[in-house]
């Protein structure tokens, strides 16, 4: 399982020991990490909204929203952070649902990374459930594993058709010459709350935006990329393969300030 940050946990409303924490992955466990910024919570409705969808979309028993509310309002109140990410778990066990929260490690990209971009490779892999946010232990592993290995900030997931759908926790967008964005349809991947809002952005700037997922021989002719995501927030991509994209694209820019604005104003 995931490394835990500091050591504050709470179970099922109660401050716990971390090795009270002994979730049954095969059991079904559903999950979001939520950015905590100067003791903010950020989006945390959303994150809450796409809990329950996941649920719902499982058939799996979800508390309600108060409930799962009270449980991160705990933990900032046991805990001396202020600023990370926090992951917040629905889990099975002994057929009973628990709840627990706790700071998990996180890796920011440096000032460095947002002028000149990131390292992605594709990892082949397709979510059989891609809108579904639940917790897949040998996925994880493996491709951690693999952006470890390659020395890469992120992987991006390609199907068997060729088509690049997402990254391996962030989502993927592409833009062209004429500054069209592209991205995958929300139905086939899991829609973060970063790129909910990177789309809000893009059609108040009213850049056009195109759903549509991208084959690797199609983004040849794409003039750059770049990914979103809770962590990254929005991030260029400098390379993906052996594809160079300019990262100095004023599109990209202008979503990247507008965000920032967005999240401080939180």
């Amino acid at each position: 399982m995931e490394k835990i940050r500091g050591n504050t946990i709470i179970l099922d409303g109660n401050p716990a020991a971390i090795s009270d924490y002994v979730p049954d992955a095969a059991a079904g466990m559903y999950y979001e990490v939520i950015r905590l910024i100067d003791g903010n919570l950020l989006f945390a409705d959303d994150h809450m909204d796409r809990l329950r969808s996941s649920c719902r979309q499982a058939a799996a028993v979800c508390p309600d929203q108060e409930t799962l509310f009270e449980h991160l309002l705990l933990l900032l109140q046991h805990s001396s952070i202020r600023s990370g990410n926090i992951k917040l778990v629905l889990f099975k066990r002994m057929e009973k649902i628990h709840i627990a929260c706790f700071f998990i490690p996180h890796f920011y990209p440096a000032d460095q990374d947002y002028l000149d971009g990131v390292i992605t490779k594709t990892y082949a892999f397709e979510r059989p459930d891609p809108t579904i946010k639940r917790w897949n232990e040998d996925f994880r592993h493996n491709v951690n594993q693999f952006i470890r290995e390659e020395q890469i900030y992120e992987a991006i997931l390609m199907n068997e058709q060729g088509t690049l759908t997402e990254g391996s926790r962030s989502n993927l967008f592409f833009i062209d010459a004429k500054s069209r964005i592209f991205t995958t349809p929300a139905h086939k991947i899991l829609p973060g709350i970063t790129r909910k809002y990177v789309l809000q952005i893009c059609r108040e700037q009213q850049y056009e935006v195109i759903e549509e997922a991208i084959t690797l021989e199609a983004a040849v002719h794409m003039e750059n990329c770049f990914i979103s995501g809770t962590s990254p927030k929005v991030l260029p991509v400098c390379r993906l393969d052996d594809l160079q994209f300019a990262t100095d694209s004023r599109v990209i820019r202008a979503i990247m300030e507008a965000y920032d604005r967005l999240i401080s104003a939180v």
